[in-house]
């Protein structure tokens, strides 16, 4: 069997062979990364790299650095200039994959298996076209496991690893905890000689840290793009470096111990679709071999980096298991698909030595070719430029000298970058209602309450002296017209419920060609576009007139959206506020019907939530309080939120039987929940 080459010091041949992988798997990025800006959180790094700002918690000054350095290139728009630093990162971690595979197995061919093996699976592909930060830490992850597999073998890199360890938590420092513990496996033969160097291995550590002072200093300068403002104590720091702005999406209210449950296949079923089952198969062979072929110390060492970001996350975190948290989820365990990627070279090496020997190069050649067709199946059909469509949609509607208000991930980094980086409608003015990440800012987020928060809006909103717009908000002072995308302040009325609906032309043709169901690969678009059908067809539904039939296109628009659950369920709602005339409960109850039997089973919790609350509203209006009252106590025990409405209609139906003790109950639940 193949082993691991003692005392491995990289050739020329090595360095290029790592090279050609790497030029050819970047050239393969490069040629399919989106030209402008994309999904996930690609809008915001691109912003904070062009503007030298700080990202979202703990703030990546890392990836930002080098951001900054990308949008320098004299190469396409901005945004595909940052996507190129990240497939350059995810070329070279490929390259160091090749490097550790080859300390491994002692051979070439496994290497470029294990390499190929991970750069062409699909996440990995979709995390290096785009602004993100997952690239990046997988080279710093696979650089410093090769350091670790030459240390343990007596080489003097233990500075070198020192400083790459701390450079490597400015940028992803939860993934790279995780995968510590299987460095010190690693490296335990040399603890004597780091105790011995701890004053030097602590310093060169520390200065790897130094990007985090950069920004702080950076914060105080209130750059353009800045997600909490100055940091200017140690809890405002901490709060920053510590993750504390997505305490309560890591650890969602509404998520138990079922979603743990439920997530463990899921990472399994995750790793089959990655390795398209052949590799799978290579790995989990790899990973039974490694124990003699590794040694105990090194296969230990690989498994333990494997099962913390896998695993050991499921654990720690409290994700609701659904369709958004699940796309979310699957990027994480990038470096446990690393390991994967080895454990395939080596189990590739093993049945090369075995049974083909002599046709091992058309094997790996066949290998490569199907995780291309694989990665590229998901990659090249996946809507990446849906977020760019969703911003210019938006943009080219709005009324000249508009207030926008921009909330979160789907509308604010697309139509920011649009409109601060590549200049589309300069006579708007964006602000982000919490105080978060844009830096005009009136006030700190993490010292006001929501008190003067929302005092200092009603100000802005009221002083504005062209039309004021909240895009994913909505706003309870005044009276609005909805555009669907868009709700436009009426400041000629102070009653919410005077509210009118008018959705635009382009607004609907961007329904028909960007949001109506079906066909979706990448999971945020699917997700904020079933949001959208929800919020449409709640629209149609408040607007459809008694007196006369719908036009054909409306027509058609309601046929697609009441075959589906998002679009059944936003149609039962609308059609219960609609103040036109008096609902037809036996279409309601038809559409929530359709809605249960359509339900998909990894809907979000919100929405499962919304459902069992649109059916209590149907019982309310049915007068059947002892019905609507299961289902709004079912709602409250998905989403245990104050402000939910069904914990806000629950609460007024008891208010209305008198019912002190049963309002005090539900409270004493949803506190519960929240302690």
């Amino acid at each position: 069997m193949l082993a691991p080459e003692p005392g491995f010091h990289p050739r020329r041949a090595d360095w290029l062979a790592a090279a050609a992988v790497s030029a050819a798997l970047f050239v393969l990025y490069a040629l399919t990364a989106p030209r402008t800006v994309s999904v996930e959180d690609d809008g915001l790094f691109i912003l904070s790299a062009y503007f030298l700002g700080i990202d979202h918690a703990p703030g990546f000054p890392l990836f930002v650095w080098l951001g900054k350095l990308a949008t320098l290139l004299p190469v396409g728009s901005v945004a595909y200039r940052v996507h190129l630093l990240s497939g350059l990162f995810g070329a070279l971690a490929c390259g160091a994959a090749w490097l550790c595979a080859r300390a491994l197995t002692g051979a070439r061919l496994p290497a470029y298996v294990a390499a190929f093996t991970l750069g062409l699976s699909p996440v990995y592909w979709s995390q290096a076209i785009i602004a993100e930060v997952y690239t990046l830490n997988a080279l710093l992850f696979l650089g410093l496991l090769f350091l670790a597999l030459r240390a343990a073998q007596g080489a003097r890199v233990l500075p070198w690893m020192a400083f790459l360890f701390g450079l490597s938590l400015t940028n992803h420092w939860p993934l790279m905890l995780l995968v510590a513990p299987g460095f010190a496996i690693l490296l335990w033969p040399r603890l004597p000689e780091m105790l011995r160097r701890a004053p030097l291995l602590l310093a060169l550590f520390a200065a790897g840290l130094l990007p985090y002072a950069w920004m702080v200093w950076r914060s105080w300068q209130e750059p353009v793009i800045s997600y909490l403002g100055p940091l200017e104590s140690w809890r405002e720091i901490w709060h920053m470096l510590s993750r504390g702005p997505y305490a309560e999406v890591d650890h969602k209210l509404s998520a138990s111990w079922l979603d743990r449950l439920a997530y463990l296949p899921f990472v399994g079923q995750q790793l089959v679709v990655q390795l398209a089952l052949v590799g799978t198969a290579l790995a989990a062979l790899g990973c039974a071999l490694q124990w003699r072929a590794l040694g105990r110390r090194t296969a230990a060492g690989l498994l333990v980096a494997f099962l913390g970001p896998s695993l050991g996350l499921v654990v720690l975190l409290n994700f609701d298991y659904d369709s958004f948290h699940k796309h979310v989820f699957h990027v994480y365990p990038l470096p446990a698909y690393a390991v994967a990627a080895l454990w395939a070279g080596l189990g590739f090496a093993w049945c090369a030595q075995r049974y083909f020997p002599r046709r091992a190069p058309l094997a790996a050649a066949a290998l490569a070719a199907l995780m291309l067709a694989w990665g590229a199946r998901g990659n090249l059909l996946a809507d990446y430029d849906w977020a760019a469509r969703y911003a210019g949609t938006i943009l080219r509607a709005l009324p000249q000298g508009a207030l926008v208000f921009v909330l979160g991930d789907a509308d604010l980094p697309p139509i920011a970058y649009l409109h601060m980086i590549e200049n589309v409608r300069p006579d708007i003015t964006l602000f982000q209602s919490k105080g978060i990440v844009l830096g005009n800012r009136l006030f700190h987020p993490l010292r006001a309450d929501a008190a003067l928060m929302k005092e200092r809006v009603r100000k802005l909103v009221d002083d504005h002296p062209g039309p004021v717009v909240f895009v994913m908000e909505t706003y309870g002072e005044y009276a609005a017209r909805d555009r669907w995308l868009y709700l436009e302040v009426d400041r000629s009325s102070t009653d919410p419920q005077q509210g009118t609906f008018d959705i635009p032309e382009d607004f609907r043709r961007f329904f028909e060609e960007s949001v109506v169901p079906g066909g979706e690969t990448n999971g945020w678009a699917a997700y904020f576009r079933a949001e959208l059908r929800t919020r449409y067809a709640t629209i149609l539904g408040r607007s459809l007139p008694r007196d006369k039939p719908p036009d054909e296109r409306i027509r058609r628009h309601l046929e697609l959206l009441e075959k589906e659950f998002y679009g059944a369920l936003g149609l039962a709602e609308g059609l219960l506020g609609n103040r036109v005339g008096v609902p037809s409960v036996g279409v309601i109850a038809t559409l929530l019907d359709t809605a249960r039997r359509e339900m998909p089973a990894d809907t979000p919790k919100h929405q499962v939530a919304r459902y069992f609350y649109v059916r209590g509203l149907l019982r309310v209006a049915m007068n059947d309080r002892p019905g609507a009252m299961v289902d709004l106590n079912t709602a409250i025990d998905i989403l245990p939120l104050p402000d939910s409405p069904a914990f806000e209609l629950a609460t007024r139906l008891h208010r209305e039987a008198n019912d002190q003790r049963a309002i005090d109950a539900l409270q004493q639940r949803v506190r519960r929940r929240k302690g």
